[in-house]
């Protein structure tokens, strides 16, 4: 299989002008959610989707309580996901506080299968048209 693309028309400013511009943009297909999955799966295995289903809800389930409690969660094949901070520095060890926590958030960094794969990944032209952002007047 290949990614889909199109041709996307976008007006940029180049030089102080506004210019049209060109440039391939990649067709999003449908989300991949739980029942797809498990359907995917339950077709190459001998479990059947309710199975299936409720080991993916207990996963997801487990992986948050992890990363909640600031542990990383490698997926095999997948990669890893690691909890993060974004903070703000002060300027002496007695000013650090919790409140210079700004928000928790998850990186995801992909293993070197996954990376080896998207490198050969192909793309095909989906159609001709050229497509671009159509703004409503107001």
């Amino acid at each position: 299989m290949a990614i889909k693309f199109f041709k996307y028309k976008r007006n940029v400013f180049l030089n102080k002008e506004l210019q049209e511009k060109y440039m391939p943009k990649m067709q999003i297909e449908t989300v991949a959610d739980f029942e797809m999955i498990a359907q995917m799966i339950e077709k190459k295995s001998s479990m059947s989707r309710g199975d299936i289903l409720g080991v993916l809800a207990e996963l997801e389930t487990t992986i948050l309580w992890m990363l909640e409690n600031g542990h990383p969660v490698s997926l095999g094949l997948l990669g890893t996901f690691y909890p993060a901070i974004e903070v703000q520095m002060v300027d002496s060890p007695q000013e650090v506080t919790r409140n210079l926590i700004k928000r928790f958030k998850i990186i995801f960094k992909p293993s070197k299968f996954f990376k080896e794969r998207f490198r050969k990944v192909e793309f095909v032209l989906g159609d001709s048209e050229v497509r671009g952002v159509n703004y409503k007047k107001k």
